[in-house]
């Protein structure tokens, strides 16, 4: 993945979920990061009857998960985010 490809990103977010993000102090850099990493490799899962995706992405030992659908290219709304620094390792 590129810097250039995730800094294309465009996010639409209501106040709510801006405050949400802000709460659990998730970037918008982060998220665009999940959703780039999503759509240029297809790794999201499809959520039927609802349009839209739910994309993880490992950033700096932080696993984020968006929810997100697409609106136009480059162009997404975000409804939730969320993150966790647990490592899950297998023996």
């Amino acid at each position: 993945m590129s810097t250039q490809g995730y800094e294309k990103v465009k996010l639409q977010k209501s106040a709510e979920v801006t405050e949400l993000l802000e709460s659990r102090h998730i970037l918008d850099d982060e998220v665009k990061m999940v959703i780039d990493n999503a759509e240029s490799t297809g790794e999201k899962l499809y959520q039927p009857g609802r349009d839209r995706f739910l994309a993880k992405k490992e950033i700096n030992e932080v696993t984020y998960y968006v929810e997100y659908s697409v609106v136009e290219e480059n162009t997404y709304v975000v409804y939730s985010a969320y993150c966790h620094r647990a490592k899950l390792v297998e023996e």
